[in-house]
């Protein structure tokens, strides 16, 4: 069976470009998948915890070595972990948030990114062990930060490019919605881009 997880970090709802963005993505994806499942999460739902000292030492812990306590911290990042394993493809929806990304997705990406489990050191450094065929960022932001000099602030797709490659996330498609706040003939040109962008994915 194939499978998508798709992963949303907008704090807002209905209201949000990234996650309308991401619904059209999902319906391309079900339309072509039609026996395929998806594992979605909205992270301002999954309210998921920060990391701390704890959970550190349970992941650095081997695993025939963990007390109950550690098994029971690293549950949910396993979870997490194992729904990436089995993914066939992989979409992160997400505004930029101050030229980031939110704390939200910031969160999710430290309770994935563990090693012996997504990556490794090799002899030649750092392996990724995550092996998911197609990957996909919508990024949407309130200004355009797609040409110099403002593309210099923008803190998000670089991030999460280099940090799914470095969990072996490899192939990786952007589709970048930008000006969503400067309203009119741009906003709709840039949302109409991104469904085109999308539909071609699909093809």
């Amino acid at each position: 069976m194939t499978n998508l997880v798709r992963i949303d970090a907008s704090a807002r709802f209905e209201d949000s470009q990234s996650k309308q963005l991401a619904d059209f993505f999902e319906q391309q994806w079900r339309a072509k998948n039609p026996n395929g499942e998806v594992q979605h999460h909205d992270l301002t739902k999954l309210k998921l915890d920060h990391i701390d000292v704890e959970f550190i030492n349970a992941m650095y812990t081997h695993e025939a070595e963990r007390t109950i306590e550690q098994k029971q911290l690293l549950e949910l990042s396993n979870h997490l972990v194992n729904e990436l394993k089995n993914a066939d493809s992989l979409l992160i929806s997400t505004p930029m948030y101050n030229f980031s990304v939110p704390s939200y997705l910031k969160t999710y990406i430290d309770l994935i990114t563990r090693v012996g489990e997504t990556f490794r050191y090799g002899e030649n450094g750092p392996e990724g062990l995550l092996t998911i065929p197609q990957a996909v960022l919508i990024v949407t932001s309130g200004g355009d930060y797609t040409q110099p000099p403002m593309d210099a602030m923008n803190f998000v797709t670089p991030y999460l490019k280099t940090v799914l490659g470095f969990n072996g996330i490899t192939s990786v498609n952007v589709i970048e919605a930008q000006g969503m706040n400067m309203g009119g003939d741009k906003q709709q040109q840039s949302l109409d881009n991104a469904r085109q962008a999308i539909q071609k994915l699909f093809v």
